[in-house]
């Protein structure tokens, strides 16, 4: 689901920077997420929006989530770019963010992650929330978060209006 015609941010995934990133993040990353790293280290992939399963949200957050949908940027690799997950450690502090979390991608107020708060090496994907710690689940794996992306063509038309599929998502 990379989208190749966009380069990674990232130098290529070695040994050594993966040995390096799960030391200095005390994790260890889940294969899928490893073996996807390996074919790109990061950046844009061809789908924008996650499919928000089924639960209960929390009326704040409800702005986030778009016919159902929530927004993806682009899947952080491990690197020394900004686009890193290894920038997890200073982001959480400048947002204050819970402790437990890899960041996948966002942008401050909002944040896809890892959730390592009650697993060691398959943590779930979640949305979180800065100002007010909350998560929603999204997957329980990264092959399964990274296989169900959708692009953006496929939701909405030229102008910006919805054309997917109908979605509920009721509270």
């Amino acid at each position: 689901m990379w989208d190749f015609n966009q380069p990674s941010p990232n130098e290529a995934l070695t040994d050594a920077i993966l040995a390096a990133a799960e030391a200095h993040l005390k994790v260890r990353f889940p294969a899928d997420y490893v073996a996807a790293l390996r074919q790109k280290n990061g950046g844009a992939t061809l789908g924008q929006y996650f499919p928000l399963p089924k639960q209960e949200v929390p009326a704040h957050l409800t702005r986030y989530i778009d016919n159902g949908y929530v927004s993806v940027a682009e899947i952080n690799g491990i690197g020394t770019s900004h686009t890193s997950v290894l920038e997890t450690e200073y982001m959480t502090a400048e947002w204050q963010l819970p402790k437990g979390f890899v960041l996948l991608d966002g942008d401050g107020y909002t944040w896809i992650a890892f959730d390592y708060r009650t697993a060691d090496h398959e943590p779930t994907i979640v949305f979180l929330d800065s100002d007010s710690g909350d998560t929603l689940f999204l997957a329980a794996s990264f092959a399964e978060f990274f296989s169900r992306l959708v692009p953006h063509e496929a939701l909405f038309d030229e102008e910006g209006e919805y054309i997917g599929p109908p979605r509920h998502n009721e509270s």
